[in-house]
């Protein structure tokens, strides 16, 4: 997805209107949430020799409110064709199952510890 440098700049904008000690406190529900997607998509992951499954990872993003989980690595480069399928062989999809069945329980941590965060940022 291209982005307009006035679209990164408004971006930027509101992350830093976020207070440094709610972001601090919405952090650990961000690698928590990582973590959990990466373990739904590692046990739906089909298994061969396993390099698929071992390149399933959490990354940091482009800002501190980002985690990225990715699948695939100079070993297991075909994780795309896994995912969505070839002209030869049928997808055996992983990555986007992990995805819907974690998003609701993910939003709702996300929020309830968002909402903790802020209420106690501004009961100070």
């Amino acid at each position: 997805m291209a982005r307009s440098s006035d679209q990164l700049a408004k971006l930027k904008l509101r992350f830093d209107a976020i207070p440094r000690a709610v972001r601090e406190a919405v952090i650990p529900a961000l690698d928590k949430s990582a973590d959990q997607l990466v373990a739904a998509a590692k046990h739906l992951a089909p298994e061969d020799d396993g390099d698929l499954k071992n390149s399933i990872c959490r990354e940091a993003g482009e800002h501190d409110l980002q985690r990225v989980v990715k699948a695939g690595d100079d070993k297991a480069f075909y994780a795309m064709f896994v995912e969505h399928g070839t002209a030869e062989t049928p997808a055996q999809p992983f990555m986007f199952p992990a995805y819907r069945l974690n998003k609701d329980q993910i939003q709702r941590r996300l929020k309830r510890e968002i909402g903790k965060a802020i209420k106690l940022e501004f009961s100070k």
